[in-house]
């Protein structure tokens, strides 16, 4: 096709080729639109449908604050729990041989639970959601935790005595592992339902593991290996309550169902 420009006008003309002759087809007439030809996809509509308005956009962040309400405010109470149960000391019973001179708390017992938590909502709604409930539910800890006022003890039980060291590592290294387990928890979805929740928080296990106890207390290798081995044989354990939460967390349209 050869295409001629004529006052404002293009004339676009075919021809056939057929047993070595050339034939036009004819022409038809086109007005060119620089306004609207010059852009694609046409600025009334995106790529798979029409443009979102600001309006649109608003409800979209509004029904994902909505839908992430109750999986941010259980993650925050587990994080406040670990923060309120650092200093309570437990015996290390399976691991006391291993774990000689090293310090076990409550707060070690619920921490895998806070992975769980993160574990089903990347179930439900994948893992830009489950991204989004951990960015949320740090941040809201580490301001509690930050803010402390003069007067919490009013409202609060007696916080533990905690280094400003020790605060910004644990939520740097909570913050890197799960952001791990969420990345491998996605990779491992599958027809094996433990398969997901095990791999991620095996991930959450080492990476928290090897990063908040040398980052907290210098080096600290046998606190890191009892601690890992502990989160470890919880994640195991914590995949009955899993299994029993599936049916209430089916996982939306788009995630095989996993």
């Amino acid at each position: 096709a050869i295409g001629r420009l004529r006052q404002g006008r293009g004339v676009l003309q075919a021809y056939k080729i057929e047993n070595g002759a050339t034939r036009p087809l004819g022409a038809r007439p086109y007005r060119l639109n620089p306004g609207q030809d010059a852009a694609w996809p046409p600025v009334e509509r995106a790529y798979g449908g029409a443009v979102e308005t600001p309006g649109q956009r608003a409800l979209e962040v509004a029904f994902l604050i909505l839908k992430l309400l109750v999986p941010v405010l259980l993650l925050l109470t587990l994080l406040l729990a670990v923060y309120l149960y650092a200093d309570a000391v437990i015996a290390a019973g399976p691991l006391s041989g291993l774990a000689r001179g090293v310090t076990i708390t409550i707060a070690d017992l619920v921490l895998p639970g806070c992975w769980t938590i993160v574990h089903l909502t990347n179930r439900r709604y994948g893992p830009t959601c489950a991204f989004a409930q951990l960015a949320a539910g740090v941040f809201l800890a580490a301001l509690i935790a930050l803010i402390n006022p003069g007067d919490i003890d009013h409202w609060l039980p007696p916080l533990p005595a905690l280094t400003w060291r020790a605060v910004l590592a644990f939520f740097a290294a909570f913050g890197i592992a799960n952001f791990v387990a969420i990345v491998a928890f996605d990779a491992a979805r599958g027809p094996r339902w433990w398969s997901a929740p095990l791999a991620a928080s095996a991930v959450a296990a080492f990476v928290f593991s090897g990063l908040y106890f040398p980052l907290a207390f210098g080096d600290a290798p046998r606190s890191a290996l009892v601690h890992f081995l502990l989160y470890l044989a919880e994640g195991v354990a914590l995949l009955a309550p899993y299994y029993l939460l599936r049916p209430a967390m089916r996982p939306l349209n788009g995630m095989n169902g996993f």
